[in-house]
């Protein structure tokens, strides 16, 4: 049976959501799925994976320290892998900065962590939560996404989930065909 890992690094939760349905539609097709949280671990034997995917949230323009340092303690174990990455990101709120969402987040990352270019990359949007209260900085950031919200004609005092579900199962549902090939 094809096997895949699914590392993620989150903050506040919007990765781990992204990295749940990853795993739950690789798992509808057959193929054993095991999910984890960068958080919870220093190293991670990937040698038994057919595919390994790494995702992370995004905050202050960087991938979580833990994810990140998924990525460099088995960059050599994951050359003969397929590897995917994912992201979820602000930049993929807005057609205008997509472009540099992929070369920051995905493109450059991949670069500097990974010996061979991923089989997949996949840039998801984020979420607005006005109740949430994840410290000094969200607050600060929050200012500036409620007035961004108001010129748009949304309301600020409402959550918004910029993530597209549909394409992220479709995503994921690539990487599990790619394993079946």
């Amino acid at each position: 049976m094809k096997k895949t890992l699914i590392v993620y690094g989150t903050r506040w939760g919007t990765a781990a959501e992204i990295a749940e349905e990853i795993a739950r539609v690789i798992k509808e097709e057959g193929i054993d799925v095991d999910l984890v949280d960068a958080k919870k671990i220093k190293h991670y034997d990937v040698s038994p994976y057919d595919l390994v995917v790494i995702g992370s949230g995004i905050k202050m323009g960087k991938w979580t320290k833990k994810s990140l340092n998924f990525l460099k303690d088995n960059k050599s174990a994951l050359k003969d892998k397929k590897v995917a990455l994912f992201v979820s990101c602000g930049a993929a709120n807005e057609e205008k900065s997509v472009a540099e969402g992929w070369e920051k987040y995905l493109k450059d990352v991949a670069a500097e962590y990974l010996e061979d270019d991923p089989v997949d990359m996949g840039l998801y949007g984020s979420v607005y939560d006005p109740e949430a209260n994840y410290g000094l900085l969200y607050k600060i950031t929050s200012r500036f996404m409620k007035k961004e919200l108001e010129e748009k004609g949304l309301d600020p005092n409402k959550r918004h989930d910029y993530r597209d579900w549909d394409e992220i199962r479709s995503w994921a549902l690539g990487l599990a065909n790619s394993l079946k090939e």
